[in-house]
């Protein structure tokens, strides 16, 4: 394979390394990772940078402070490197003072990740918590996503919001604030500490492991959701159905007036979208179905009928491009006939829709884990094309088998 890969032109290796720069079996089995690296290589590989592999493991500190001192002292010597890092993964486990010396050398950096791994932000260090802030206040800094972490104040975590008032993305996966609940009022008329300056966000994604909308409560009144083009809205489940149900349906009245061009859910809404926000604008569906506890997950015929009523509604506006569906499921998921037969019907006759995308994620009850790709029935692709046959002849559907 190397003597191969090293017989290709310089502009195809780079073209390979383009294409496969975050697959990393890939780069390694075309023996390119120990290529001379030509600027456009380059660019895509140190365009997205990662210090949080392995971040649970604490005793793993040593191989961490390694990991950051070493990328530190490479971009100190290639400098110009430092300049093609578009986005960043951090951690409170990394040592602040080497997290400060090299985000300041990052100036092009656009987009931080921050993993909080269970921490509150009181927990943080001064010093670790000045290096984020400091990060923050780029003018450059458009996208920001924070997991798995804890404010005891929801007036830090607003502070916090205000410190990148540039924002265009804005992820929450598992944030909470503890004085939430029982400071509604004053969420209600919480402000933004920069004059009233609100955050212009293109882009609003929230995976919540609580079953209140507080959250979304206090942010309503920081962002700007004339511009929201983008929205996601994920829950866990932990507050049972009807309880995940009724959230979602809160944060999307909350956040109703902004010309939503796609939109994710992961609940039946069982109603009409349209009687919670505006529906005329939206080009993209992506919805993630759960149909392995009936207990706990609405039933799939319910699922089919409610999509085949939301996109009958979307189909009026001439606007839905894509549909992509997630299923999550134990049992035959073609079953149904009669139910994917009308969502077929509906789909096929929506002209303006360009693709349909269904992934598809089996979970072995008995093993108590999701399927490896080799457990799957050959057939499963031919099973969805025959209960899809419309979107099939179209020309539009394709089909992801996962795991």
């Amino acid at each position: 394979m190397d003597t191969t890969i090293s017989g290709l032109p310089q502009e195809i290796i780079d073209a390979i390394i383009e294409k496969n720069h975050i697959d990393k079996a890939t780069l390694h089995a075309c023996s390119l990772v120990s290529r001379s690296w030509t600027y456009p290589s380059q660019r895509q590989m140190f365009s997205h940078i990662s210090f949080n592999r392995s971040y649970h493991y604490h005793s793993l500190h040593s191989r961490r402070r390694r990991d950051i001192e070493r990328f530190n002292s490479f971009i100190s010597i290639h400098p110009y490197l430092s300049m093609l890092v578009k986005s960043i993964e951090v951690s409170p486990l990394l040592d602040a003072h080497l997290l400060g010396s090299t985000l300041e050398k990052l100036i092009n950096l656009e987009s931080i990740y921050l993993h909080l791994c269970g921490y509150s932000w009181d927990e943080l260090s001064p010093s670790m918590r000045e290096t984020l802030i400091t990060a923050f206040r780029s003018l450059r800094l458009t996208q920001l996503e924070i997991r798995e972490g804890l404010f005891l104040h929801y007036a830090d975590f607003v502070a916090l919001l205000a410190t990148c008032p540039y924002l265009k993305y804005l992820s929450l996966t598992a944030i909470s604030c503890e004085d939430l609940v029982c400071c509604g009022n004053l969420i209600r008329s919480a402000q933004l500490p920069n004059g009233g300056l609100k955050l212009q966000l293109r882009s609003l994604a929230l995976s919540l492991c609580e079953p209140h909308s507080a959250l979304v409560q206090l942010l309503q009144p920081l962002i700007n959701i004339s511009g929201l083009q983008r929205l996601s809205v994920l829950t866990d489940g932990s507050g049972g159905l009807a309880k995940s149900m009724k959230v979602t349906k809160e944060i999307l009245r909350l956040l109703n007036g902004s010309p939503l061009e796609h939109l994710v859910l992961n609940v039946c809404l069982a109603e009409s979208l349209s009687n919670l926000i505006d529906t005329s604008h939206i080009r993209s569906m992506h919805i993630k179905l759960w149909w392995i506890c009936r207990q706990q997950h609405t039933k799939p015929v319910e699922w089919l009928r409610w999509l085949t009523g939301l996109f009958r509604e979307l189909s009026k506006w001439h606007r839905l491009e894509e549909v992509t569906l997630d299923i999550f499921y134990q049992s035959a998921f073609t079953s149904y006939g009669d139910d994917w037969a009308t969502l077929d019907a509906t789909l096929g006759q929506i002209e303006s829709l360009r693709r349909v995308h269904l992934g598809l994620d089996a979970y072995d009850n008995a093993k108590a884990r999701w399927r490896h790709l080799r457990e799957y029935p050959s057939c499963v692709t031919n099973d969805v094309r025959n209960v899809l046959p419309i979107l099939a002849k179209r020309r539009i559907l394709s089909i992801e088998v996962r795991h």
